[in-house]
């Protein structure tokens, strides 16, 4: 025999304190409850319902006091589905009695701060978990909570990665935690759908892909678990990493690795058609003269850029012309604008929004003369129309024997292109195209709403 804790109706299973349920397709949730009872009355029922927690009103007349199956054993159980997408709520539970003295229901277990809308996972490494530093108002927002590693759903607020009573030690990396862009990311969010957002942090600075793959990571395996406990559903994924990868060997892997990233946290998901939110590097003002690692850099963001291209459902966020707050982290202040980025990026891809795309993409090379002393570079510019910082050092053109042609002008058009005239004609073979190369880059043009352009390298056939 069970002995319920309280007088009036308990929970035992249930939603916590600050949880986001992940809507459905067609903007709803459902609630499985159970619990016990203890009352002396001979005829009740018990009774939950689902209310605003701004006014009390029930969210809907369906979802008013609904009856629960009375079960053997002072139990009870029911399901509340039809829950529209929104918050905050509360849930409420009572015994409601008749004939009795008293005729006033008796008390029941609440839920607080809860609301149904969308949950996203949070990847990568140290500029996904957050070690931003300085100082920007990116303040905690009712409707923006997180699933912590400690297992409690909370208001989210800096850090995400607060490993304070951490039960998934495998993202604590031990180094200060400060800043990331999820907050503005999610805020930003929640103020054009009009619903609650929640994130699901597992990122970990300095981790390779590697440590992503599904059945041999670990970091894989944590964000699966954590998943798990968030309902098992969410609505798309958020991924800022390669730094750690910039080698010829781990580039060369790269793509493969990633593609089995995505498949397998689509496959967690149960969604093949998952949104990805990516981040392009950004800088590392470490090595400037590093020959090598300048190609490896270079080579990472066009790995990146094309992965975005070819996985269906993905997109890519450019970071390259961020502040920094140290050598290699966005700063405070640079993660509002890259969480800004990424939610333009989430609205137009899993939401179907017509956004403007957080960078300039590059459509097409081509020579501008048959003398081959000019290249054409044509963009997928909007009405904002170009601006730079100053010169424009954002290109640089390699021939086919790797030697660095000089460019003597570019010539920024409001139609979208961009004109390098270079200083010689290049000899005959291919040349290859760089936007943004090297690990410091000082990219200068963008558009006059602050858009970048997004790194890139392309051939142009002879």
């Amino acid at each position: 025999m069970i002995t319920p804790p309280l007088p009036g109706a308990s929970l035992t299973q249930g939603p916590s304190d600050w949880q986001i349920i992940q809507q459905s397709p067609d903007g709803h949730a459902s609630l499985a409850l159970a619990g016990v009872h203890r009352t002396q009355a001979t005829e009740f029922r018990v009774e939950a319902r689902i209310v605003r927690e701004n006014d009390g009103a029930p969210v809907t007349a369906s979802l008013d006091w609904r009856p629960a199956t009375l079960l053997p054993d002072q139990r009870w159980e029911l399901t509340l589905d039809r829950i529209p997408a929104g918050g905050l709520y509360r849930l409420e539970t009572r015994v409601w009695r008749a004939n009795c003295p008293d005729i006033r229901p008796m008390r029941g277990d609440y839920v607080h701060h809860i609301g149904v809308g969308d949950i996203w996972l949070v990847t990568g490494q140290s500029n996904a978990s957050g070690t931003g530093i300085g100082f920007a108002e990116d303040p905690p927002t009712l409707g923006v909570h997180q699933l912590g590693n400690d297992e409690q759903w909370k208001l989210a607020s800096h850090p995400l990665e607060d490993a304070t009573r951490s039960r998934h030690t495998a993202t604590v990396h031990g180094v200060f935690q400060a800043t990331s862009p999820w907050l503005a990311f999610a805020r930003r969010l929640q103020r054009e759908l009009g619903h609650p957002i929640a994130l699901v942090p597992t990122a970990l600075g300095g981790s390779g892909v590697s440590s992503w793959q599904p059945g041999t990571g670990n970091l894989f395996a944590n964000m699966a678990d954590m998943l798990k406990l968030a309902g098992g559903k969410v609505r798309g994924v958020v991924w800022y990493q390669g730094e750690s990868d910039c080698s010829a060997a781990n580039i060369a892997a790269y793509p493969e690795r990633f593609r089995r990233f995505v498949e397998g946290v689509r496959e967690q998901a149960g969604n093949p058609k998952l949104p990805i939110v990516t981040a392009q590097l950004g800088r590392f003002t470490w090595g400037a003269d590093d020959a090598q690692g300048n190609r490896d850099w270079t080579a990472m963001r066009d790995t990146q850029r094309r992965l975005a291209l070819e996985i269906p459902h993905a997109a890519l966020v450019p970071a390259i012309d961020l502040p920094l707050s140290d050598e290699i982290h966005v700063s405070a202040a640079a993660n509002l604008a890259l969480g800004e980025r990424f939610a333009d990026a989430a609205l137009a891809l899993a939401y179907g929004r017509d956004v403007a795309p957080p960078g300039i993409a590059l459509k097409q090379a081509a020579w501008l003369t048959p003398a081959r002393d000019a290249i054409r570079l044509t963009f997928n510019l909007g009405p904002a129309g170009w601006c730079s910082l100053g010169p424009v050092n954002d290109f640089t053109v390699v021939d086919a024997a790797g030697a660095t042609l000089a460019i003597k002008q570019v010539t920024p058009n409001d139609v979208g292109t961009v004109d390098l005239h270079l200083a010689q004609p290049a000899a005959p073979g291919n040349v290859t195209i760089h936007a943004h190369a090297g690990k410091y880059p000082h990219p200068s043009l963008r558009d006059r709403d602050q858009r970048p352009v997004i790194g890139f390298s392309v051939e142009l056939k002879a």
